[in-house]
């Protein structure tokens, strides 16, 4: 008889992508499943690609790979809150000498894979871009995108619209003198634990082949988004600057200096314009979109330059 799964301790659910947390021994399993309106279904790592990530040893974390099961995937975590709950507020299970010690550790540990695992294990560009060019091409999809595409493609204008597409493009295609890349860092993808050092970072589910400092863009992306949230002094959201700048800073220690900032830069504008995107489309329509659309306009015409400051 199949012992029933222990009730979910933390459940997030989007049209894109359904989370569910259960404790499991000393730990949690993050199970992941579809959105009903994911256009493609989850992957965990093939044999080979997992076989190189499983032989890294990062420095302070360690990286959690998913197992497949069905049509989900299902990752041994440490700990039960992600980094990104910082974004939306102060939270007492993230405390900030953690939490930098993870973000640290991550920047050393995407370094670490673009040198350390075959580029030719990966065989297509990001994920996330390309679903961002589809989406501009032709402007469809579930809820709000349709109507966000129409506001978004009159904020930018042919020039920058094109740009954007060009930039995707080159990642789907320029793949010949490109890295192993993560694919997706998130910080909604590192999680720490109890103990100081025992953080851990997901990965295996969106590697991807490209510029190396794609992966910090990405991820420096989010720390816009994050530094938006803090402008805005929403009533009800109880926010640290602190932790902004300590995650920022430690990230940027944990990786050096990107070899490529024009990469980086576009990594960063990519990953705020993919998910104002995925926002409209699979959560629905709220009005900072519009604040998006002015600051997506702003990140193209400096090529992400202010991600990296």
């Amino acid at each position: 008889m199949t012992r029933p799964a222990p009730p979910a301790a933390q459940e997030y659910a989007t049209g894109f992508l359904r989370t569910t947390v259960h404790p499991h021994g000393s730990g949690y399993e993050w199970i992941r499943r579809p959105g009903d309106d994911r256009p493609v279904p989850l992957s965990a790592p093939d044999e080979p690609v997992r076989a190189a990530l499983s032989a890294l040893r990062p420095a302070g974390l360690r990286l959690a790979l998913p197992k497949a099961d069905g049509d989900a995937l299902r990752y041994r975590v440490p700990g039960l809150v992600p980094v990104a709950k910082l974004c939306v507020g102060r939270d007492p299970r993230l405390p900030p000498g953690p939490v930098a010690g993870a973000l640290s550790a991550t920047g050393a540990a995407l370094h670490l894979l673009h040198t350390a695992v075959p580029a030719s294990l990966a065989v297509s560009g990001p994920p996330g871009p390309a679903r961002l060019a589809s989406w501009m091409r032709e402007g469809t999809g579930p809820r709000a995108a349709p109507a966000f595409h129409t506001l978004v493609r009159r904020q930018l204008g042919s020039a920058r619209w094109d740009l954007v597409l060009e930039w995707c493009h080159s990642l789907a295609t320029g793949l010949s003198g490109g890295v192993f890349l993560h694919g997706a860092p998130s910080l909604g993808s590192i999680v720490i634990g109890d103990a100081p050092a025992d953080g851990c970072l997901m990965a295996g589910e969106d590697v991807a082949r490209g510029p190396a400092d794609f992966d910090l863009g990405w991820l420096l992306g989010e720390f816009v988004e994050w530094r938006m949230t803090l402008s805005r002094r929403t009533p009800g959201l109880d926010l640290d600057p602190h932790d902004f700048h300590s995650a920022l800073g430690a990230l940027a220690d944990g990786y050096g200096a990107p070899a490529d900032p024009v990469s980086a830069g576009h990594g960063a504008v990519l990953r705020v314009f993919t998910h104002a995107h995925d926002f409209a489309a699979y959560m629905g329509w709220h009005p900072e979109l519009l604040e998006y659309t002015v600051k997506i306009a702003e990140l193209i015409d400096d090529e992400g330059a202010q991600a990296l400051i």
